[in-house]
């Protein structure tokens, strides 16, 4: 661990002495409703979100190399910007570390449309298709989901006057911690010695309303009460046995806040916050935080506690730090440990991570990220993988 540990401070000293740019959310200060149209962040940019991007690139979008993959007419926006669209697509390339035999395999982890119609002001009717949801086994008619993950998601979502919250309303993704890009990261998901499961794939949505109040610029809220069909796919042992995470038909409660306070003259900017999810004996708890220096570095923090009740708990401890030598460079190194007891076994099992990584957006829209991830269970030795993930998005 003391390796791990020289290892990503060596790359946080190196990195901090390149001037950077400031990162959504954790170094402008940008709320993610500010870049989404869902609050909760993720999904359908706003025009704002995508516009963000548009220029961004180690090639230019006048390179004579790919200006042709950019057309005269180029917007997210059509019928007078009532409608938005957009798309995030993402291939992993990578090997397992439960096994020194382990294959390189590619797959994808998202292959998202979205749409967003907005008829009048402040109204949208908001939809998604994932087609990696439809992805099939090998050797296998049955498709490959993680646990809850939906094949599509649909809602509607309305502020009756100023003054008050909002109000969504359909079948979609319940508002639970921070929304990261990367669907490998540990916060919302249980370790063995071998694996890391998810509570919920990235596409977990479930019928429900949510309630969403940001009047005021440092402050976000939301309360939510959802169905529980995605998070009773959720399959927990307690070492002798396989349960549900979720029985019944008890509804799913959701609460979160976060506040997004800056200082000396907005130089820092930060946000603070935790949500919560119960659902009758199974609770996820999350707390987080994040702190930007405009310009220069971003450094996060998330610790996330998940119980269902004499089955198993889990806890998981994520800080990532990351700087932005150019405009499409970003560098970041990540320390990750997770925890899990089950209620039959004496000890619980562990599992560390340490990544080193960068995400290089190669040419407007198109995102490369390399990583060097090395794994530290409680089986002996420690195991070193390279991985590689690509992302289109519009």
């Amino acid at each position: 661990m003391m390796k791990f540990l020289i290892v990503a401070a060596a790359f946080v000293v190196v990195a901090t002495s390149v001037k950077a740019t400031p990162q959504i959310a954790l170094l402008s200060g940008s709320r993610c409703s500010n870049c989404h149209v869902a609050a909760s962040g993720g999904g359908q940019r706003t025009h704002l979100g995508w516009y963000t991007m548009h220029d961004v690139g180690l090639i230019s979008r006048e390179s004579p190399l790919v200006s042709w993959l950019y057309s005269d007419y180029d917007d997210d926006q059509v019928l007078d910007g009532q409608l938005l669209f957009g798309t995030d697509i993402r291939i992993q390339n990578t090997r397992s570390f439960a096994s020194p035999d382990a294959t390189r395999v590619t797959f994808p982890m998202q292959a998202t449309v979205y749409g967003s119609f907005m008829p009048v002001d402040d109204f949208s009717i908001d939809g998604q298709i994932n087609f990696a949801a439809l992805r099939k086994a090998p050797n296998s008619d049955k498709t490959v989901r993680f646990p809850g993950q939906r094949l599509g998601m649909l809602s509607a979502s309305m502020k009756p006057s100023e003054g008050l919250p909002s109000v969504r309303l359909g079948f979609f993704r319940p508002n639970v911690g921070m929304r990261y890009d990367d669907h490998t990261t540990y916060p919302y998901s249980y370790v063995s010695n071998t694996a890391r499961q998810n509570y919920y794939g990235p596409d977990w949505a479930e019928w429900g309303s949510q309630l969403t109040w940001e009047e005021e610029w440092w402050v976000s809220a939301y309360l939510g009460i959802f169905g529980s069909e995605g998070l009773s796919q959720i399959r927990l042992s307690d070492g002798q046995s396989v349960t549900s995470a979720v029985t019944g038909d008890l509804p799913t409660i959701t609460a979160k806040a976060v506040f997004w306070p800056g200082f000396f003259d907005e130089t820092i900017e930060t946000y603070a916050g935790g949500s919560i999810l119960v659902n009758n004996d199974f609770n996820m708890t999350s707390v987080f935080l994040g702190a930007g220096w405009v310009d220069l570095i971003y450094l996060m923090v998330d610790y996330t506690q998940t119980t269902k009740k004499e089955v198993m708990q889990s806890r998981n401890l994520m800080t990532e730090v990351g700087v932005r030598v150019l405009d499409p460079i970003l560098l970041y190194a990540r320390y990750e440990i997770g925890s899990t007891k089950q209620e039959y076994v004496s000890e619980a099992a562990s599992l560390r991570n340490a990544v080193l990584g960068a995400q290089l957006f190669v040419m407007p829209f198109f995102e490369v990220r390399p990583e060097y991830r090395i794994f530290d269970s409680d089986l002996p030795g420690t195991t070193n993988r390279w991985n590689i993930q690509f992302h289109l998005f519009y």
